[in-house]
């Protein structure tokens, strides 16, 4: 997705998809469309790429269905694929930005652990960080890169308080059926992103209200480093927060009132402003 004219040094933004889905369904079935208005509004090219057999090679060591993915070289391949888009173009190599949501969100996470200098800001949806005996993540020193999650409370695949990722008939059930390996709480996730920063101070903490549901929002803040929020969302599911297209009903668990869209455009400062510290 493109404005129909593209500025010289407009922003770059890769959205990932989740496990056994493409681009075009993160983009019309679960985003709704709503990350086309980073184009529209912010003027930015939005890419929506495919991963091999619906998969990536992400952050996390387990396997999803293929044994063969975990030898492709997605991180290589999104790098490629931003230069290109970049060099095509001509835009800021210096904002490029990530969203991943699930499985793409674990991808997300691969890329800052490996490829940091690619990226301007990433952001996380219904995804938490892999413990350290299930992730693959670079040994290198860490480089800082503006984090934001999004997490729902009755999430029931990527559990809220961690453990086994997996499919359950409720966020309450233990056992996990075709688990993917043990994963840190959405907390310990953001800790493990502020410490990674160079943050050392505590969180602020504020609650949001959305329409007919709350939001909690934390976020990790310090004089010369990258910032990481975390939007909790109360009895919120396995989800991107905003509009969805195959809901026939209002959203009554956040009152469509918290469109992750509209907060990520703002953290990225795709939006006209500026919001990084």
């Amino acid at each position: 997705m493109r404005p129909g004219t593209v500025s010289p040094g407009a922003p770059l933004v890769l959205v990932l998809h989740g496990f056994r889905d493409t681009g075009e369904s993160v983009r019309s079935r679960y985003a709704g469309r709503s990350f086309d208005n980073f184009a529209h509004d912010g003027g930015a090219v939005v890419a929506y790429p495919d991963g091999i057999a619906h998969e990536w090679n992400s952050a996390r060591k387990a396997v999803m269905l293929s044994r063969r993915i975990k030898r492709v070289d997605d991180v290589g391949y999104l790098r490629k694929l931003a230069e290109h888009l970049v060099t095509t173009w001509s835009l800021d190599p210096r904002r490029v930005f990530v969203i991943g949501f699930s499985l793409g969100g674990q991808m997300a996470i691969r890329l800052l652990c490996d490829a940091p200098d690619l990226l301007a800001g990433a952001a996380l949806i219904s995804s938490t960080l892999p413990a350290t005996s299930n992730r693959v993540c670079s040994e290198r020193p860490p480089v800082p890169v503006p984090v934001l999650t999004f997490h729902g409370t009755a999430d029931p695949l990527a559990l809220w308080r961690g453990g086994t990722v997996g499919f359950r008939t409720s966020p309450m059930r233990q056992r996990a059926l075709f688990g993917k390996g043990p994963h840190l709480s959405y907390p310990d996730t953001l800790r493990w992103f502020a410490a990674r920063n160079g943050i050392t101070t505590p969180p602020t903490f504020q609650w949001i209200p959305t329409g007919s549901g709350w939001a909690g929002r934390t976020e990790y803040r310090q004089t010369g480093c990258k910032p990481v929020t975390g939007y909790t969302v109360v009895g919120g599911k396995h989800e991107i927060p905003g509009p969805i297209s195959r809901r026939l009903l209002p959203d009554t668990t956040v009152g469509g009132g918290l469109v992750a869209a509209e907060v990520i455009a703002q953290f990225f400062g795709i939006d006209g402003t500026d919001h990084h510290c």
